[in-house]
């Protein structure tokens, strides 16, 4: 009987802790501050503004379109440097002086650029240039496959294109036949 006595009390005292809740309650959150009323001092930051379009680079001028000035500047920055380092890498000992004067004449001495220039050879386009082929095929094959491309770039143009007449060739320094 006692154990039964004994049972009896480890149940009741079971359901007695059950009937308590057994634990800790869980700990309730307290509740943020509420957000203070706007005020004229307090009024929103306003949007950012937003970034100014970047201005479009102006458009680099051509050589039909230079100035002067700036095609004597382009002709001593681009020009006459890779067009000296070509002649002179062609022959050395001939081009060794080159300069203004070398493509455009004695009047570049004085300031006078014209072209196409009356003291370089006169061409004749006929056959693909055979007449000057003939005579002269080492520098004509020169001008005609290192020169004009070269000049051409130099000058940022396309080189000469018979079909459409349009471009830098050899009557860009030469008077033509």
């Amino acid at each position: 009987m006692r154990a039964i006595q004994l049972s009896i009390a480890f149940v009741s005292t079971l359901a007695l802790a059950a009937a308590c809740g057994g634990g800790q309650p869980e700990p309730i959150a307290p509740e943020p501050p509420p957000e203070p009323a706007p005020t004229a001092d307090m009024a929103p930051e306003p949007a950012p503004e937003p970034e100014p379009e970047p201005e479009p680079e102006p458009a680099k001028p051509t050589w039909a379109t230079m100035t002067h000035e700036q095609k004597v500047e382009h002709m001593k920055t681009v020009v006459m440097p890779k067009m000296t380092a070509v002649f002179q890498e062609f022959d050395a000992k001939k081009y060794k002086e080159f300069g203004c004067p070398t493509c455009h004449g004695p009047g570049a001495k004085e300031g006078k650029f014209d072209m196409p220039n009356k003291k370089l050879p006169k061409l004749n386009s006929k056959d693909n240039f055979a007449k000057h082929m003939k005579k002269h095929k080492k520098v004509t094959e020169f001008m005609m496959q290192k020169v004009v491309s070269e000049m051409a770039g130099t000058l940022e143009m396309e080189p000469y294109n018979p079909e459409t007449q349009k471009g830098f060739g050899c009557g860009g320094c030469h008077e033509m036949e």
